[in-house]
C-alpha cells in the first residue's frame, strides 16, 4: 500500500501500462517521466551489510532463542527480511504465479470485466495516483483475498483464469497462517504468551489484501519508477518475488539497496500500524520499485491489514518513563480516513498520527 495524499482510485483504464507496451512505444509518455532528483541511480547491492535471510523452522528447535534474536535485529536494523522454510508450499507459489500471468495474458477487455470502480480499492487498474502525480510504471490486479468480512464488503475474484479463485484460496490461507506465525513470534520476543498480541490485535478480524502486480518491459528504465517511495500501511507485508526479475528497493541509512529475489522465500517487512504499536522501536522503511528494459517482472504483496474496528496503538511492553508513547490511540478506520484526507506528511503518511508533529 503506497503513501499518497488526495488518493484516487480506479485510474481510467487508458492509464494502464500494458497496452502501451504491447503498442511498441519507444519513449515513455510524460507522465510517467520522474522528476530528474526521483530517478532511480545504478543499482546498489547490499553486498558485505546482506538484508537478512531467517530460516523459520528454527523457530521450532534449539535454534529458537538465535532465531529471535535474529528476526529481532532485522526489524530494528533493516525494518526487511527474507524467510525461508516459511510454510508456504513451493507449489503454491508457483500456482500464484502462473495465475497472475494467465490473468495478464487475458484480452484487455476481459480484463476490464474486473476494472477498479471509483472508490474501490480492488480490482484491475492503478492505485494511489492523483491527477497531477508521476504515474508509476506497474498495472495491478487487486483483492482481498483472506477475512470474510473485508471479501464481502469489497468483492472481486475474476472468473478468468478459471482456477484463479482457487488457487488464491489455497494460497492466501497458506500466508496467513505465516502471519499469524509472525505475530505470535512477536509476541515471544517481547516476553509474552504467543496469543497475547493476535488477542489484541483481533487476529480473528484480521484481513489480507493481495495485490498482483505486473511491471511490463520499459522503454526507458532510467527514467521511470514501478512504484515511487512509500511505506505500507500494514502490520506485516509478507512479499513474494518473481524468481530472478531484480526490482525491489528498500533505503537503509540514506542510500537504497536491492532487495534480490530469493526462490521460494518471502520478503517480510513491517508497516506503519507495526510502528506505531511497537511505539517506532519497529520502523515502517521506505521502499520502491524499479524497472527494466528486457523482462516483465511480478510481486505479490500481501497487506496483513487490522479490521476496521481494531484498536491500533502503542502497546505497553514497548513504553517506559524514557520512552513515553510517539502515537495517538486510534482505531485503524480512523488511520485509514486520515490516510484518504490528511496533508502528505513528506514522504511518511504515518507522521500525521504522531502525538507532536514535527512541523508543530
Amino acid at each position: 500500500m503506497e503513501e499518497s495524499s488526495l488518493v484516487e482510485k480506479g485510474m481510467p483504464m487508458d492509464q494502464m501500462v500494458q497496452p502501451l507496451v504491447k503498442a511498441g512505444i519507444t519513449v515513455v509518455p510524460p507522465r510517467f517521466i520522474q522528476p530528474a532528483e526521483s530517478r532511480p541511480g545504478p543499482p546498489v547491492e547490499a553486498n558485505g551489510s546482506q538484508i537478512p535471510v531467517i530460516d523459520m523452522s528454527g523457530l521450532y528447535d534449539e535454534r529458537r532463542n538465535q532465531v529471535l534474536a535474529e528476526i529481532a535485529h532485522a526489524c530494528q536494523e533493516w525494518g526487511f527480511f527474507q524467510v525461508i522454510n516459511h510454510g508456504v508450499s513451493p507449489a503454491l507459489m508457483a500456482d500464484i504465479l502462473m495465475v497472475t500471468k494467465e490473468f495478464f495474458a487475458l484480452s484487455q477487455k476481459e480484463k476490464e470485466v474486473n476494472a477498479m470502480k471509483p472508490g474501490a480499492t480492488v480490482g484491475y487498474g492503478r492505485l494511489f495516483e492523483t491527477k497531477n502525480s508521476v504515474a508509476n510504471w506497474i498495472d495491478r490486479l487487486v483483492m482481498w483475498t483472506y477475512g470474510e468480512k473485508q471479501k464481502l464488503a469489497e468483492p472481486c475474484m475474476p472468473l478468468k483464469p478459471q482456477r484463479l479463485g482457487e488457487v488464491v484460496d489455497a494460497y492466501s490461507n497458506a500466508v496467513y497462517q505465516l502471519c499469524k506465525r509472525l505475530i505470535e513470534t512477536l509476541a515471544v520476543m517481547l516476553g509474552l504468551e504467543p496469543d497475547v498480541l493476535g488477542e489484541r490485535l483481533n487476529v480473528e478480524g484480521l484481513g489480507i489484501r493481495t495485490s498482483c502486480n505486473y511491471y511490463p518491459p520499459c522503454p526507458q528504465p532510467e527514467l521511470v519508477l514501478g512504484l515511487t517511495p512509500h511505506s505500507d500501511s500494514s502490520i506485516f507485508t509478507v512479499l513474494q518475488q518473481d524468481g530472478d526479475v531484480f526490482g525491489l528497493e528498500t533505503l537503509h541509512n540514506g542510500q537504497w539497496f536491492q532487495v534480490p529475489p530469493l526462490k521460494n522465500a518471502f520478503v517480510i517487512n513491517g508497516g506503519n500500524q507495526l510502528q506505531i504499536i511497537s511505539n517506532a522501536k519497529y520502523k515502517s522503511v521506505m521502499h520502491r520499485a524499479r524497472t527494466n528494459t528486457h523482462v516483465g517482472r511480478y510481486s505479490f504483496p500481501n497487506f496483513l491489514l487490522p479490521s476496521d474496528q481494531t484498536v491500533i496503538e502503542p502497546f505497553p511492553e514497548f513504553l517506559s518513563e524514557a520512552n513515553p508513547p510517539l502515537y495517538r490511540s486510534l482505531t485503524f478506520a480512523e488511520y485509514v480516513n486520515g490516510f484518504h484526507s490528511m496533508p502528505f506528511a513528506g514522504g511518511r503518511h504515518i507522521d500525521n498520527f504522531l502525538l507532536t508533529r514535527p512541523d508543530q
